[in-house]
C-alpha cells in the first residue's frame, strides 16, 4: 500500500516527538537519585519506544523511510535540560521539564488528529489510543511535580 506523502510526515513528525520523549526521559532518569522516579521515567522512554515501533511499522508497509531521528527542538530542549539539572539539581526542576514535554508530545499528536490528513481506521486506532495512553502519563507526570512541590 502506498501512502499519501502528507500521511508519511504526519507518521513521521508522530515517531519524532515519541523519539524526542524517550530521550528526554532517557536523560530524566540519570538526573533523579529517586528510584521510584527512575522507574517511572523508565518506564515512558520505553513506552514512547513503542509507539515509535508501532508507527514505523505503518511508515514502512506505507512505502516510506522508517524515521529513527529525534527532532532539533528536542535535541535543544535536552541540551536546555541537562544545563538546568546541573544547576539546579532538583527532582521538581526534572519533573517540570518531563510535564513541559508531555505537553509537547500531546500538543504533536493532537495536531496530528486536527490537520487535513485522512489517516486509515486502523493507523488513526492507533494513534488515538497512544494519545489517550500519552494523556494519563502526563497527568502521572503532573501528579507527581504537584507532590514533589508539596513536599518542599
Amino acid at each position: 500500500m502506498i501512502m499519501h506523502t502528507d500521511l508519511i510526515n504526519t507518521l513521521q513528525d508522530l515517531v519524532r516527538v515519541n523519539n524526542d520523549r524517550s530521550a528526554g526521559y532517557d536523560n530524566a532518569v540519570t538526573e533523579v537519585d529517586d528510584p521510584g522516579l527512575q522507574h517511572i521515567f523508565q518506564s515512558m522512554a520505553d513506552q514512547s519506544r513503542e509507539y515509535a515501533f508501532e508507527l514505523n511499522k505503518f511508515i514502512k508497509a506505507g512505502g516510506g523511510q522508517e524515521e529513527p531521528d529525534t527532532s532539533m527542538a528536542g535535541d535543544l530542549y535536552r541540551t536546555w535540560m541537562d544545563l538546568k539539572a546541573d544547576f539546579t539539581n532538583s527532582d521538581s526542576s526534572v519533573l517540570a521539564s518531563c510535564e513541559y514535554g508531555e505537553d509537547v508530545t500531546l500538543r504533536v499528536y493532537n495536531m496530528a488528529l486536527s490537520n487535513e490528513v485522512e489517516i486509515p481506521g486502523d493507523m488513526l486506532d492507533v494513534i488515538t489510543r497512544q494519545q489517550g495512553e500519552l494523556r494519563l502519563s502526563h497527568d502521572r507526570i503532573k501528579k507527581y511535580r504537584d507532590l514533589e512541590k508539596e513536599s518542599k
